[in-house]
């Protein structure tokens, strides 16, 4: 997969591209970090949340708040207040993170103004399983903008992003992302989701993402 390609205008975008890989092995480290999560995804996902303000790259930390996503939107875990652990400093205020909130603001024209949340997700896998990536299914997230950055499938099959029309269409597009990749586009445009992983080794399997999310 090359650096970068697109096709947007003013009304539609997508784009994909893929992040440095000297910032992608910094990034990977904190996963490794990440505290359990006590909600209904738990079992499975551990996580950190954050939002913030950027502007021409410097970014603003914002006060800490509780995630919440409307059932409209999240059927599996919607309406439900969360209350998640910070993303830690070191990885905050290093070129590996702005780098992320970059192409997010760039590729998809998010404004000075807007609240960027960002979502710190490993996703656990497990042999003769099918772990769900998106357990909500084919879905919008709620927002204008979202970013998606996988940073690391360690010994799983499946993860690939599904890019959809609609919510009952087929998927025009399907790639198992890894290494930094990321896609950036459209919620209000767009579906997505995730095909379901599955562990190659009993140890150790896990994919690793960053989610971007914005309202213009």
């Amino acid at each position: 997969m090359s650096a970068v390609h697109h096709f947007n205008d003013e009304n539609f975008f997508l784009e994909l591209g893929q992040l440095d890989p000297e910032n992608v092995a910094f990034l990977a480290d904190s996963f490794q970090r990440l505290p359990s999560n006590p909600y209904k995804d738990g079992s499975f996902r551990v996580r950190r949340f954050s939002h913030f303000k950027c502007v021409n790259d410097d970014l603003t930390h914002l006060p800490h708040k509780k995630f919440t996503q409307s059932a409209v939107y999240n059927r599996f875990q919607g309406d439900v207040v969360r209350d998640y652990e910070e993303i830690e400093d070191e990885v905050v205020e290093s070129e590996a993170f702005v780098e992320m909130f970059h192409y997010f603001k760039t590729m998809a024209h998010v404004k000075d103004h807007a609240d960027i949340d960002v979502h710190q997700i490993r996703v656990l896998a497990s042999a003769n399983h099918n772990t769900p990536v998106a357990p909500e299914g084919v879905h919008q997230d709620g927002f204008d903008k979202i970013g998606i950055f996988v940073i690391r499938r360690e010994h799983i099959t499946g993860g690939e992003i599904n890019v959809h029309l609609s919510r009952d269409t087929k998927p025009i597009m399907s790639y198992a992302f890894d290494h930094g990749e990321f896609i950036i586009l459209n919620d209000k445009r767009f579906w997505h989701g995730a095909a379901t992983i599955s562990a190659t080794d009993e140890q150790n399997a896990y994919m690793d993402v960053f989610v971007l999310t914005a309202c213009d």
